[in-house]
């Protein structure tokens, strides 16, 4: 009898802010049905934004469903606004406070692991940021991943300089450096963890299968028109949603060039909402009733779609 081939298995989380409670609720479902949790199951999970607390969790074995219910609770404690919410945002500063997230954090994870060191953190765990101070992309690693070479910050400063969106909360600043969300060069960061795969795990790329989930953002673009546009750059940010797109944009990237090098060991999971619940999930600051419940139904559709295919089963069933 011949030896089964190995499977070396990736969990991508993309960013999104408050819709990563859809992958958080899809997650949910995958680990009720198929009784397996995440941390049992992948031998790299990533997360960029939102995503980096989900697969901090996750990778600890936090069940996806307390997860999701911590989302409810403080995500409109992070996203509180205020009549002048708009105007901070595009005059005076950020207009979040980066302290809830930190409670959420602490509440969901734990204080103890929290505020662990990477370079001591035994699951195998990647999140990404960008250094604005160096305009560079910084990778943080754990020890579970990277071994003598994993990151020296904590755990929740990581998810904090991670989840940094500009027009939305303060840079974050760990020693010497500011860093900025994550999602400007890695919202999806499924290239990242599959080159991690190959160069730090050891892992054959005919070996690799990897599960990324998206966070139901609609597709982001104009009409066309005869003549270009040349918004100013309030519009570009106020009207054009411009960290948005340049998001979307690079998850886009990201995921053909996965898809192009995994063809069909990559299962992307998302869903686009339709036109009626777009407003609803439209920004990634809405935390309301509405948005949660839009959220869970695309979770729930999306689950619907997926939970016979033997794809998606593998993953959860060794």
């Amino acid at each position: 009898m011949g030896v089964a081939p190995r499977r070396f298995q990736i969990l991508a989380l993309s960013g999104g802010g408050y819709r990563g409670l859809f992958g958080a609720e899809f997650l949910a479902a995958c680990e009720a049905h198929f009784q397996a949790k995440c941390a049992e199951r992948f031998d790299i999970i990533a997360g960029t934004s939102i995503g980096a607390l989900l697969a901090a969790g996750l990778s600890v074995g936090v069940p996806a469903q307390t997860l999701a219910a911590a989302m409810k609770e403080y995500g409109p404690s992070i996203f509180a606004k205020g009549p002048a919410t708009g105007i901070r945002r595009l005059f005076v500063s950020a207009p979040y406070s980066p302290a809830p997230i930190r409670e959420a954090v602490r509440k969901t994870l734990g204080k103890s692991v929290a505020t662990m060191p990477l370079n001591e953190f035994p699951a195998p765990l990647l999140i990404t940021a960008v250094n604005y101070s160096t305009s560079e992309t910084t990778i943080f690693r754990s020890k579970g991943l990277a071994g003598r070479a994993a990151s020296s910050a904590s755990v929740e400063d990581a998810i904090l300089a991670s989840a940094a969106a500009p027009t939305f909360f303060p840079t974050k600043k760990i020693a010497a450096n500011e860093y900025i969300d994550g999602g400007l060069v890695a919202n999806a960061p499924d290239m990242i963890a599959l080159t991690d795969g190959l160069n730090l795990s050891g892992a054959r790329i005919d070996e690799i299968y990897q599960l990324s989930i998206g966070t139901a953002s609609r597709r982001q673009g104009a009409a066309v028109h005869e003549t270009s546009r040349a918004p100013g750059s309030i519009s570009w940010i106020a009207r054009r949603g411009l960290i948005q797109t340049i998001m979307a944009a690079q998850e886009h990237l990201a995921l053909s060039q996965v898809q192009g090098l995994l063809r069909t060991r990559l299962e992307r999971v998302d869903e686009e909402p339709a036109q009626h619940q777009v407003k609803a999930i439209k920004s990634l600051d809405r935390a309301s009733a509405e948005a949660t419940e839009t959220l869970r139904l695309l979770a729930e559709k999306a689950w619907e779609a997926r939970k016979s295919s033997r794809e998606l089963r593998n993953f959860f069933l060794r």
